[in-house]
């Protein structure tokens, strides 16, 4: 999510006239996830997420605070979301990644979906754009993809990964675009019915979705957030 974009004039007139909608956003989770910022220039941020969650451990734990920090400190996408408590006792296999395309004119959504995803190679399967998805007003698409980790030819898939990604477009002129994508893994035939669970579960937090930019009034959207969750950021 990118800050609000500085405009003419000063004082709170101009302040709520400047930017453009689509330059913040928001969406729910369920308590037990949180948003990871991630890069050099958003330290701070990323300190008091992992701040956050380290507080909600038993110990305060040194050893996942410097594992989270290091996870996240220089990777180069926007943000990480990932769950940090377990749901009946296991852990969540899932997390969501957002990031950001530039320059993208003259793209359809699919194009861009497909084009973040790649084409089918080695063991991967078909990227699948299911169709075109309405984001709070703007167009997108929803593509698909599901990757076999198999060892070797004709064996059976060791593990199994299903990513579902959003595009929406954030300004058509500029070729700008939001990328939400989801990933979720399975090894075995009970934990992939948990592995479409979660894809029906995504699919449910984008549904969330609202723009939160200058001029935006996201009144369906309750008070009470999480972390990670309605909070605008800075890329």
């Amino acid at each position: 999510m990118t800050g609000p974009t500085a405009g003419s004039g000063s004082g709170p007139e101009a302040e709520l006239t400047a930017g453009s909608p689509t330059d913040t956003w928001a969406f729910l989770l369920p308590p037990g996830w949180a948003r990871f910022p991630t890069g050099a220039p958003r330290a701070k941020e990323l300190d008091a997420a992992v701040a956050e969650v380290v507080a909600r451990t038993p110990s305060g734990d040194d050893a996942l605070r410097n594992a989270l920090r290091a996870a996240f400190a220089d990777a180069g996408i926007g943000a990480v979301y990932l769950p940090t408590a377990p749901v009946a006792g296991m852990a969540v296999p899932a997390s969501i990644t957002e990031s950001e395309l530039f320059g993208e004119t003259g793209r359809s959504a699919a194009e861009v979906a497909a084009r973040v995803l790649g084409g089918p190679s080695g063991t991967d399967g078909p990227v699948g754009v299911t169709g075109p998805v309405d984001l709070d007003g703007r167009p997108g698409a929803r593509v698909v993809r599901t990757r076999h980790d198999v060892h070797r030819e004709g064996g059976r898939p060791v593990s199994s990964t299903r990513e579902v990604t959003y595009v929406v477009s954030r300004d058509e002129a500029a070729g700008d675009w939001l990328v939400l994508s989801f990933s979720t893994r399975w090894d075995s035939p009970g934990t992939e019915r948990l592995a479409a669970t979660l894809v029906e579960f995504f699919d449910a937090v984008m549904a969330t979705f609202r723009w939160t930019g200058p001029g935006t009034g996201p009144v369906s959207l309750p008070e009470r957030t999480v972390p990670g969750s309605a909070v605008p950021g800075s890329a």
